[in-house]
């Protein structure tokens, strides 16, 4: 891969893939959505080039980029991914409707490559979608969409020519991450002195860390099978509560927990979708940050946020 274009480039894991790119020279656009993002990109990673082009006006990017010559495009733009918005269907179908529109420019572009950014939650979706009376869970038009998303990007990939692959992205944490995720709530939690509450947490569960997820998808990128779904996770998943301890440690050990104070009424996948055999088999991905050690970075940041009055 010498030549890549991002969109969601400001975003978390677009920083930490403008990161990865930088790091291994490959020449990267990051296509932003407003102006004040460039001066942190170029900041952030000099010599990346950026482009103002918000996703409502993706299909112009073949017109702002002539001779473009990029190898893949990593679609990672998406508005709406966190909090009430994921249950905001007209948000959620035009993200659908853009990442069509970006799937074409790719192919108008040249790029060989469409790399999609999918989630955990379309298989919370896949869970239920298949029975009679089940009922949907709270994520489930964000995961829908993102479900209806990757097949249809599929599908016009498959017309256009150029090659789709498809990342499930387990739950990622890191610096910077300034979502609502399970670690951000659990490490504010515990700084703010609350109880610290939580599920019993017997289900499954899988943390990588945000550089992991830049890594794989490049591997991705680089040399993904067509056509292929890849799931992004650690390689270690563990039950919930181990994951926990893990968090209180790094905060604070001597922090008590409430394990089973509150009720679980979410959706326990089972260990096999967090198998990342064939992701380290066609790509040679290998994670490389411990989950004790990236909790450590993450507790960091989080803590000087909130002594800076940032949440």
């Amino acid at each position: 891969m010498k030549k890549a274009i991002i969109t969601g480039a400001s975003g978390f894991l677009g920083g930490w893939l403008l990161q990865e790119l930088s790091a291994r020279g490959v020449q990267t656009i990051a296509v932003l959505r407003e102006e004040k993002s460039c001066e942190w990109v170029k900041t952030y990673t000099p010599g990346t080039q950026t482009l103002v082009c918000p996703q409502e006006q993706i299909q112009t990017l073949p017109d702002l980029l002539p001779d473009c010559d990029a190898d893949v495009l990593f679609h990672l733009a998406w508005e709406g991914s966190t909090g009430a918005e994921r249950a905001d269907t007209t948000l959620q179908l035009k993200n659908v409707q853009h990442t069509l529109d970006t799937a074409k420019a790719a192919a108008s572009l040249g790029c060989r490559r469409f790399v999609g950014a999918g989630t955990l939650a379309e298989l919370d979706c896949n869970s239920y979608i298949p029975l009679d009376g089940s009922s949907p869970n709270p994520v489930s038009c964000y995961g829908t969409a993102k479900i209806t998303a990757h097949y249809m990007s599929k599908a016009v990939c498959g017309q256009l020519g150029i090659d789709h692959l498809w990342a499930c992205i387990s739950n990622t944490y890191g610096a910077g991450n300034k979502t609502q995720n399970f670690v951000n709530f659990a490490v504010q939690t515990m700084l703010s002195g609350k109880p610290a509450n939580f599920t019993s947490g017997e289900q499954m569960y899988d943390f990588v860390h945000a550089s992991d997820v830049a890594h794989a998808l490049f591997c991705i990128g680089e040399s993904g099978q067509k056509n292929h779904t890849y799931y992004i996770g650690s390689t270690k998943p563990d039950q919930l509560k181990r994951f926990i301890v893990k968090i209180r440690d790094a905060v604070d050990p001597s922090i008590p927990l409430h394990l089973g104070a509150v009720p679980f009424n979410g959706v326990s996948l089972p260990a096999s979708v967090f198998d990342c055999s064939s992701l380290c088999r066609d790509t040679g991905y290998k994670p490389r940050v411990p989950f004790e050690t990236g909790i450590r970075e993450a507790v960091g940041w989080l803590r000087k946020q909130k002594e800076e009055g940032n949440f």
